[in-house]
């Protein structure tokens, strides 16, 4: 381990759980990197960004899911080749108890489990990564509400030719 990570490691908690969510979620950066270079995926973020939704619409079906838990939205998503793909990448490790692509607005284009919304360009995971282009980000541990697991999020960049197009987040579970 670099000391710049220790230092990072030392000056964000000193929670002994959280140091073992961030040493859990540094472990999976290159993995996330790769998930997001895979070229099924970025292949789905952009048939989904060009349909084209309005910003009206993706509140509109935010609004119905988070109402609605049979909303047929929920299993299209978790079902789609894209969900199907995500889950092969991600079947030989563990720790991963969820993951969600999102296109350039926030809006989900498909997850390996349903999450509490389908509209996350509202949250640290989009912003940072799309919005403010950061390759990887790296949120607090917390009990995640979409699997009520203590779990951090990692999210990444996806990028098409230089060019973002959406981000790929990761929950990880930790043992507290």
């Amino acid at each position: 381990m670099s000391l710049a990570l220790i230092l990072t490691l030392a000056q964000v908690s000193a929670d002994p759980g959280a140091v073992k969510a961030r040493e859990t979620a540094y472990a999976r950066i290159s993995l996330a990197e790769k998930i997001a270079a895979d070229s099924d995926l970025i292949r789905a973020i952009k048939a989904k960004n060009a349909a084209a939704e309005t910003d009206a619409d993706i509140q509109r079906k935010d609004k119905e899911w988070q109402g609605n838990a049979r909303h047929p939205l929920r299993k299209d998503l978790i079902q789609n080749v894209c969900a199907a793909r995500m889950k092969t990448l991600l079947s030989s490790d563990a720790i991963i108890v969820e993951a969600f692509l999102m296109d350039a607005k926030g809006a989900l284009v498909c997850a390996t489990h349903e999450t509490s919304d389908y509209w996350q360009g509202d949250e640290a995971k989009w912003q940072k990564t799309f919005h403010e282009g950061k390759k990887v980000f790296l949120d607090d541990p917390a009990l995640d509400a979409s699997t009520g697991l203590y779990a951090v999020q990692l999210s990444a960049l996806v990028s098409d030719a230089g060019v973002k197009i959406g981000a790929l987040t990761l929950t990880l579970k930790v043992p507290r």
